[in-house]
């Protein structure tokens, strides 16, 4: 029968029989030839994204401090070596979480009025205010129309004055009201003996 067949068939024949023993023989090679072994790929945790804050104010280490992302102000403060005995933390939110660029003040307590005696007239002592802050707007409290009355600061600027406060935390210095925009020292100077912390 195969001496029957023209030679094209028979080179078509022939070549389907090898193209099978080829595929059989590749076939049989892969299943029982060891596995090469699967590569395990591990996924690293990403790394934690980092916060910079600079605190300040009534803390023993004042500085640039570098914090996990969800970190906290408490974590802060105890950072920069804990407050010192001055610092007011009643007045800010320790529990607020820490921003990237954002920079802690922690204020002082406000010193509590000194009184002194006054002279005994008619066997009758009194008692008066001697602290130096008495009747001077505090500018840490003071409310947009308080500090309209300050000499030289009108309604934007006393508005001006509360944001500052509400954006970096309350003043630890007097001076600081020179980096509001629009306050220079001219201004300054006409408002320094009227103001307190």
């Amino acid at each position: 029968m195969w001496e029957k067949l023209p030679h094209e068939q028979q080179l078509i024949v022939l070549g389907l029989i090898v193209s099978i023993a080829v595929g059989l023989a590749i076939t049989a090679f892969r299943f029982y030839s060891p596995a090469a072994p699967e590569k395990i790929t591990l996924e690293t945790p990403p790394t934690a994204v980092t916060v910079m804050v600079h605190i300040s104010g009534a803390v023993k280490k004042e500085g640039v401090y570098r914090f996990k992302t969800g970190d906290r102000v408490i974590d802060a403060l105890n950072l920069a070596g804990g407050a010192l005995p001055p610092a007011d933390l009643s007045s800010i939110n320790l529990a607020e979480v820490l921003k990237d660029g954002e920079k802690i003040i922690i204020p002082e307590k406000q010193k509590p009025e000194e009184t002194v005696d006054e002279p005994i007239k008619n066997g009758k002592g009194k008692k008066r205010l001697a602290s130096a802050n008495a009747g001077k707007i505090k500018i840490n409290t003071a409310d947009v129309k308080a500090l309209d009355t300050l000499p030289g600061v009108g309604p934007a600027t006393a508005q001006a004055i509360i944001e500052y406060r509400k954006a970096n935390g309350p003043f630890t210095k007097i001076d600081q009201l020179m980096k509001i925009p629009r306050f220079g020292k001219s201004r300054f100077a006409k408002v320094k003996e009227l103001v307190t912390l």
